[in-house]
C-alpha cells in the first residue's frame, strides 16, 4: 500500500474531485474512476497544463490509433482548489522535464478494472420502505416506553406519548426522506460523474396522487461500461416538462453506487422539498413538545 511518499523520495501528489482520484509519485500517474484505474508512466506523457477552469490537462504522447484505454489524447483532472491544481502540476512538470517521451505513449497505458462487488438480491421500492420501517419502529416504541416509565406526569404520560408517537411518525417519515435526498445530492455533487442517458419512464411521488412532480426512470452506461437500467432520479421534475417520460437527459451518477443518480437540480424540486419540509415540521414539533412534556428533568 502507498505510504504517502513517492518512490523518488518526494511527497505523493493527489487530486480528488468529481468521482476521480489522481495520484502521481514522480514516475507514474494513476487515475481511478469508479472500478477502473489507469496507470500512465511519465514516459508516456508529453505535456501538462492548467485549463481555463482550473483543471490539470495531461497529454499522452502519440496518436491514440487503435488504443482502447478510453482516455483519448489527454486526461483532464479536476482539482478541489487552485493550490492543489498548481502543486500537482508542478510535480508533473518537474518529472516531465527529466525524461524523453516514448513515440507511442498510448501503448504504455495500463488499465485495470475491479470486479463489481457481489450484491444481495435487490428489494423493490415497497420492500425497502417496509424493511426500514420494521427496523425503526421497535427501537422507537421502546424509547417512548422507557420515557413513559421515567415520566413524572403519571397517568397523563400514556396518552401524551401515544399522540406524540403518532405525530413523530407522521412528521418524521417525510423529513427522513428529505434528508436522504439532500444527502444523495451532496454525495453526487462531491464525487458524481456526468454522462448522457435516456429517460425510459417515470414514477409518481408516493405512487399515488402526487401527479405534479415525477421521478424519472433512467438508463445509462457508466464510464466503466456497466449498463444501468431503470435507475430512479433523485431530483423530481414537473410532470408537464419536456422529456418527462422519454428522450435523452444529462445526469450525474455516483461511481461508488451507480444506482444513485440524478437529473440536474430544478426549481420545482427545491420548491417541493421546502414545502414538504414545512408541512412535516408541524407534527414533528408536536412530537418534540410531547417528549419535552414527559422529560423527568
Amino acid at each position: 500500500m502507498s505510504n504517502g511518499r513517492s518512490i523518488t523520495g518526494g511527497p505523493e501528489a493527489v487530486l480528488v474531485r468529481g468521482g476521480t482520484t489522481a495520484r502521481f509519485d514522480g514516475t507514474r500517474l494513476c487515475v481511478a474512476r469508479g472500478r477502473t484505474t489507469w496507470t500512465l508512466p511519465v514516459r508516456a506523457l508529453d505535456s501538462a497544463e492548467l485549463t481555463r477552469d482550473g483543471a490539470v490537462r495531461v497529454g499522452i504522447h502519440g496518436e491514440p490509433g487503435r488504443s482502447d484505454h478510453g482516455l483519448g489524447r489527454a486526461v483532464v483532472l479536476r482539482a478541489p482548489n487552485a493550490r492543489a491544481a498548481e502543486a500537482f502540476l508542478a510535480r508533473l512538470t518537474a518529472a516531465l522535464a527529466t525524461v524523453e517521451p516514448v513515440p507511442d505513449g498510448h501503448a504504455l497505458v495500463r488499465v485495470e478494472t475491479r470486479a463489481p462487488a457481489r450484491r444481495l438480491p435487490a428489494l423493490g421500492r415497497r420492500g425497502r420502505a417496509a424493511l426500514r420501517i420494521a427496523l425503526a419502529v421497535p427501537p422507537y416504541a421502546l424509547a417512548l416506553f422507557v420515557l413513559g416509565l421515567a415520566s413524572p406526569r403519571g397517568s397523563d404520560a400514556v396518552p401524551s406519548l401515544i399522540v406524540g408517537g403518532v405525530l413523530g411518525l407522521v412528521g418524521g417519515v417525510p423529513l427522513v426522506r428529505v434528508v436522504r435526498r439532500v444527502c444523495s445530492l451532496w454525495l453526487l455533487r462531491r464525487r458524481g460523474i456526468g454522462v448522457v442517458g435516456r429517460v425510459t419512464g417515470h414514477v409518481h411521488i408516493w405512487d399515488k396522487g402526487g401527479h405534479l412532480w415525477l421521478f424519472s426512470l433512467m438508463d445509462f452506461t457508466t464510464v466503466d461500461g456497466e449498463r444501468m437500467r431503470g435507475v430512479t432520479s433523485v431530483v423530481t421534475i414537473w410532470a408537464f416538462s419536456p422529456g418527462a417520460d422519454s428522450g435523452q437527459a444529462e445526469l450525474v451518477y455516483d461511481p461508488e453506487n451507480p444506482t444513485r443518480a440524478s437529473r440536474p437540480l430544478t426549481a420545482g424540486f427545491v420548491l417541493r422539498t421546502l414545502l414538504l419540509t414545512a408541512v412535516a415540521a408541524v407534527p414533528t414539533l408536536g412530537f418534540l413538545d410531547s417528549v419535552r412534556y414527559n422529560l423527568p428533568f
